[in-house]
């Protein structure tokens, strides 16, 4: 397998924990996390997970990427933001990943 496989954006205090899987942990802020993604994306990671907080920073790029296979850009919901919308997109790739919806529906 070429390239890189799995990088985690966030701000640091949320992912931390994630060094210990061996995944490129990147630290930002504000501001910083559209360049940082695509300086991953142009080393040629394949996964790219980034905390909810910045969903809104990263539309445009998620728009571009939307239909492509490589990179898969994943939210990690962080219980802080925009949870629901978060959780909605893992719920999208794991759906067109799988071929079906594996969530059970809230009722």
């Amino acid at each position: 397998m070429s390239g890189k496989t799995l990088a985690i954006v966030g701000q640091q205090e949320t992912i931390m924990p994630f060094l210990a899987t061996g995944a490129e942990v990147v630290y930002v802020k504000k501001g910083e996390c559209v360049k940082v993604v695509e300086e991953l994306i142009g080393q040629g990671f394949k996964i790219i997970f980034f905390t909810e907080e910045f969903i809104d920073e990263l539309s445009e790029i998620l728009l571009n990427y939307r239909t492509e296979t490589i990179p898969c850009l994943i939210p990690i919901p962080t219980g802080r933001g925009k949870t629901k919308l978060a959780i909605e997109r893992i719920r999208g790739v794991i759906k067109k990943a799988v071929g079906a919806d594996v969530f059970l529906e809230e009722k």
